[in-house]
Order: structure tokens, then sequence, then C-alpha cells
């Protein structure tokens, strides 16, 4: 490992700093940090009863378009575990209420480079149970209901056209496709 030899925070937000880090050997990185948190959880839904998974489609300004993604919720809480976040998010983004079968997955970095931020992610089994979505003022998020049948091609297809662009997405997915396979 290399020595820190100094940091100057370069900018900060309401929630992020950007950081430069100076290492010996004249190694020099910029890094972005939350300021009041690290880390993150998202879910691979999988809707027991329809056989299917379920995605977000939500627009994100940083790329300019809608993309797919897992239901995912930032730790923000500390009195709340993993689990009672994930059931908030999912009942917020999604409107699904009856969760069961949390399995962890892994957890893994969204980009190593750039942010020391981590998430937990997890394979959720969810019923027929659905409420009204609870979302913020400003989200606009559809829920995407994807066959088990079709979820390899549909996850290739979106892939393909820019629509499935996060990490932790394709980790998820390819990490529970085998999984998948048996449910058939």
């Amino acid at each position: 490992m290399l020595k820190e030899i100094n940091r100057e925070k370069i900018a900060s937000w309401k929630h992020l700093e950007l950081v430069k880090i100076n290492l010996e050997w004249d190694r020099v990185y910029e890094v972005c940090s939350r300021v009041w948190n690290k880390n993150a959880v998202a879910w691979l839904l999988r809707h027991t009863e329809n056989r299917s998974y379920i995605l977000i489609e939500q627009y994100r300004y940083p790329v300019k378009q809608k993309v797919l993604e897992l239901v995912a919720g930032l730790i923000d809480k500390d009195w709340l575990s993993k689990e009672q976040i994930m059931k908030e998010e999912v009942i917020e983004e999604t409107g699904y209420n009856i969760i069961q079968n949390i399995n962890y997955i892994c957890e893994t970095s969204g980009s190593a480079w750039k942010s020391s931020e981590t998430t937990t992610l997890f394979d959720v089994e969810i019923t027929w149970e659905k409420d009204k979505q609870n979302l913020w003022e400003m989200e606009d998020i559809k829920v995407i209901e994807v066959p088990y049948n079709d979820f390899d091609s549909f996850i290739k297809s979106k892939m393909k056209e820019w629509l499935i662009i996060d990490p932790k997405v394709c980790m998820a997915v390819y990490m529970t496709l085998e999984k998948t396979k048996k449910l058939l």
C-alpha cells in the first residue's frame, strides 16, 4: 500500500466531497466520497407468484437518460438495519409490501476508482401484496417486471441499448442467473 502524503479538499456539496490525495512516488488521486455516509444496499427482487424479477426504471442526470436499476437505498439512518432500509425502499419505490427470504449475494463497489462507497447486494422474494408507490416529489420510477424465462435475453438487450449501465445491477443479475435457471 502506498503511503499517503497529504490530502486536499477540492470541493464539497450537500452530500459529496471531492478530495485530491497525494501519495508517495508522485501518485495523485481525486476521490469522491459521501459526506454523511459511505454505503448503500440494493436488492434484486423476485416476484415468486409471477415467476419474474422486478427492476425499476429511473432517470439519472449524470447519464441524461432513464436506466434500469435495482431497488436500492443509502444507509443514511444508523438506527435501521439493512433489512429495514430495504423494506422501506421496496415499499417506496415499487409498492410491494410482502418481503421474505432475504439472501445475501455479495458486497461490491460501484466504482472503486472514484469512490469508497460500497453496496451490499441481496436477492429478495416478494409476493402479490402491492400498494401505491410512495415516491418523493421529484422521483419518477417505473416498475418493470420481467419473467424468469425472458430474463437473460431481456438483460442482454437492455445492456446493448445502454439502459443497464450500473455495475451493481450487472453483478446481481449475473450472480443470480443460475438460480433463475433452476427456478424455471
